[in-house]
């Protein structure tokens, strides 16, 4: 939301200087993102009146003879709205524009051209350079310099939440800042001139749920051509490109009020207007030229012709392009009215369309300010071009109550640890339009209608605080003791800490992907089918909620392909038939780079190491047994056992997907939290000493390490303590497809020291349990 200083202070003439008036806006929630200074127009850039203009034989470009005072000079312009009869802004040679650019006479296919005609974005103000800034013939005498009548402007650049809908306007801000500093607020006239309407339209609302409110009003005898010079530097300074004087009038009165208006030709609204929802299959071509089909959840302004009725604009959003103002329209019809938010917001995201209209209407818009809005236009436009406004006005809705809310000042300075009088409270409130009834609390406050955020006695408290300043809001910490059921709750949290500090420290980086994914793209990586759906997504590619966390790392991973390190982790929730925490970590390359040594640690041993180093600094116990899982590759993929439940898998991406994504080899575990904790308990170190032995074990390649594990654990006896593999051989003199598995196997009595008869005793069993399963002992 941009607002410019001197607008303002048409508001608030006692306005502070913009330093300080900064600090007071982001005092009352109205955050500054950015304070912009637009200089004036360049010194040499005058204003100029065309007395004619010729088009240059098969150039596409026009030949203009322009007063800019003393003289009359020759320009060439390919400009669409240059013509006679209008002001420009010229720049004189010497003239140095903002870009830089120095303007020198020329010649262009045999013409002297003696300056440059300028587009808004050559003179600095916006980016639209698809014509002339094009000025009233009258505006100045020509060849007067625009800085005399232009002056430099502070825009102050705000960033709304969306509750505050009464501060996407000038007066919005000006009412706030009025009630913090006591200022007296100018409000902007609304008189007119009225004259008996000669003709014009009846209104029905079919749809009163969608418009509660729709006024209409008449204006006519105009000559559709540019706004004052005035009104112009003002629409360029908030980032509107001026059009034509009733257009700019809307935005004008858009801008200054908060109310969205659109201007209809009446010859093309003549029979009558409808609002109604639109037909299955029903079609409109917008101001923007573009053809939108739509549905029965839209809301139209219709016209009749006939025993039909054809839309001419959505409502809430866009005007369509069969009743626009154009340069033969004398008479119009000027909507005001008051829409649906939910109803505008989902036609314009179904639509693909924001405009400015649609971002006010969705947060929310007074719905008792149309009368004052279509008076403050019909003023406006007035003033500008001596039209006739007509005395009818067609009303249909009328204005709304305001709420009630009882107001406790107690309560107030309790919640914000204040001890502000109840008076000094009320007075803040009555500030911002609030009535108050009452002697004693509880007080009743009416809010104004458009002040929409103002339902509950804490919205009530937040004003006081915001008015008479949180800085009397006491900063000591205070004292809180939790419920007793509230202790033990943050547990969770720090185990999911604890985790993401365990993998910051074995070298990964954390990764915060959206929760929407594309149910095309969970397809492709063998994700599980998306449960929910989002009816009317941002992005129409992401409408699905994530079923896994790895497909939106690989989507992270992919993005950083030039990035040696990539070893990424994201610990969120996923939706399946339940809502699910998950941890899941993808590696795309080596664990420790290569600077002046190789780089080492990949494939399926360092993922696992990652997984191994993780359990180890959780004290738990870890085990991963071979399960195909549907997003691994067949021959690498396992089930992770936390502490002996199943929470996982772990493995090779499948070949597949890693060839769709263009990705190289990828290692991925995905865990479900919280992870199982293990039982701790205390154990003296031991007393004595262990036996160890070794076992060779050969089987074929494709029998897994943890069968063999487990024929030793299951047959080695109450004294086996551990049992590690420490090297896995292939070659001669075994034989094809055989691999030799090596384990150091520790035995230990607690109470006494073991004899070599009792260990041989528990190795013969565990090496009979081996033949027996069909492998052999390797010598």
């Amino acid at each position: 939301m941009n607002v410019p200083y001197s607008w303002l202070r048409e508001f608030l003439p006692e306005l502070p200087e913009p330093e300080t008036l900064r600090e007071v806006l982001d005092s009352l929630g109205l955050a500054v993102e950015e304070v912009r200074r637009l200089p004036a127009p360049p010194e040499g850039v005058v204003f100029g009146r065309v007395l004619k203009a010729e088009p240059l034989p098969g150039a596409g470009l026009l030949k203009l003879e322009v007063d800019v005072g003393r003289e009359v000079i020759t320009l060439v312009s390919g400009a669409p709205n240059a013509r006679a009869g209008v002001g420009l802004a010229v720049a004189r040679p010497g003239a140095v524009l903002p870009d830089g650019t120095e303007i020198t006479a020329r010649e262009i296919r045999g013409v002297l051209s003696e300056g440059m005609a300028l587009s808004p974005a050559e003179m600095g103000f916006g980016e639209y350079a698809g014509g002339l800034l094009e000025l009233p013939a009258d505006a100045l005498e020509p060849g007067r310099e625009l800085a005399e009548v232009w002056p430099e402007e502070v825009v102050f650049e705000l960033e709304l939440t969306p509750n505050r809908a009464d501060a996407f306007s000038v007066l919005g801000v000006a009412r706030d800042l009025a009630a913090k500093l006591e200022l007296e607020l100018v409000e902007p006239p609304v008189e007119v001139e009225e004259s008996p309407t000669p003709r014009f339209v009846t209104v029905e609302v079919a749809d009163p749920e969608g418009c509660d409110r729709y006024l209409a009003r008449y204006a006519g005898d105009l000559t559709i051509g540019p706004s004052p010079l005035e009104a112009q530097r003002k629409l360029l300074a908030v980032g509107l490109r001026p059009i034509n004087n009733v257009v700019d009038a809307t935005n004008y009165t858009l801008w200054e009020l908060g109310n969205p208006l659109h201007a209809f030709d009446l010859e093309q609204v003549k029979e009558g207007i409808v609002v109604r929802r639109a037909t299955a299959g029903e079609k409109i071509i917008t101001l923007d030229g573009v053809e939108r089909q739509l549905t029965p959840e839209d809301l139209v302004i219709a016209r009749k012709t006939g025993r039909t009725t054809e839309p001419v604009a959505v409502a809430g959003v866009m005007g369509g392009a069969n009743s626009e103002v154009g340069p033969e329209t004398r008479e119009v019809v000027l909507e005001a009215a008051h829409f649906d938010p939910v109803r505008v917001r989902l036609t314009a995201r179904r639509l693909g369309l924001s405009t400015d209209s649609s971002y006010r209407f969705e947060r929310g818009v007074d719905p008792n300010l149309p009368p004052r809005a279509a008076a403050r236009f019909l003023h406006v436009l007035q003033s500008w071009t001596g039209c006739t406004v007509g005395d009818v006005v067609v009303d249909v809705g009328g204005d709304k109550p305001r709420r009630e809310v009882t107001f406790r000042p107690s309560y107030a300075n309790r919640l914000l640890g204040t001890g502000f009088a109840a008076d000094e409270q009320l007075a803040a409130l009555k500030r911002l339009g609030c009535e108050v009834a009452g002697e004693a609390e509880p007080f009743v406050v009416r809010p104004p209608t458009w002040r929409v955020d103002l339902n509950i006695e804490e919205d009530l408290v937040e004003e006081v605080g915001r008015i008479l300043g949180y800085e009397h809001v006491p900063t000591e910490p205070l004292a809180l003791i939790p419920a007793p059921d509230n202790l033990g709750a943050e547990e969770p949290y720090r185990r999911e800490e604890e985790l993401r500090r365990a993998l910051r420290g074995l070298g990964a980086w954390e990764a915060i992907n959206y929760t929407w994914q594309s149910p095309a793209y969970l397809s492709l990586t063998r994700a599980p089918e998306p449960r929910r759906f989002l009816k009317n997504p941002m992005d129409q590619n992401k409408n699905a909620l994530r079923t896994a966390l790895y497909p939106g790392l690989l989507e992270t991973l992919a993005t950083n392909r030039e990035e040696p390190h990539r070893i990424f982790f994201e610990l969120g929730h996923v939706f399946l038939d339940v809502e699910e925490v998950r941890l899941a970590v993808v590696m795309g390359g080596p664990l420790v780079e290569g600077n002046w040594l190789p780089a080492y640690g990949e494939g399926y041993p360092a993922i696992k190491g990652l997984l191994e180093a993780l359990a180890a600094r959780s004290g738990a116990g870890l085990e991963v047994r071979p399960q195909p899982h549907q997003p691994l590759h067949p021959g690498v993929s396992g089930t992770v056992f936390w502490n002996g439940e199943p929470r996982g898998f772990v493995g090779r991406l499948h070949p597949e997907v890693e060839e769709a994504l263009e990705l190289g080899p990828v290692h991925l575990f995905e865990l479900l939290l919280p992870l199982p904790a293990a039982e701790r308990e205390f154990r003296d170190l031991p007393k004595f000493p262990p036996a160890r032995r070794d076992l060779a074990v050969v089987v074929p390649e494709s029998v897994p390490h943890i069968e063999i594990l487990d024929l030793i654990r299951q047959f080695g006896g109450p004294y086996l303590e551990s049992a590690e593999l420490f090297d896995v051989y292939r070659g001669r003199p075994l034989g094809e497809g055989e691999k030799s598995l090596a384990y150091h196997l520790v035995f230990r009595h607690p109470e006494r020291t073991l004899t070599d008869a009792e260990v041989d005793e528990d190795m013969s069993r565990i090496i009979t349990a081996v033949l027996e399963a069909g492998y052999k002992i390797r010598e």
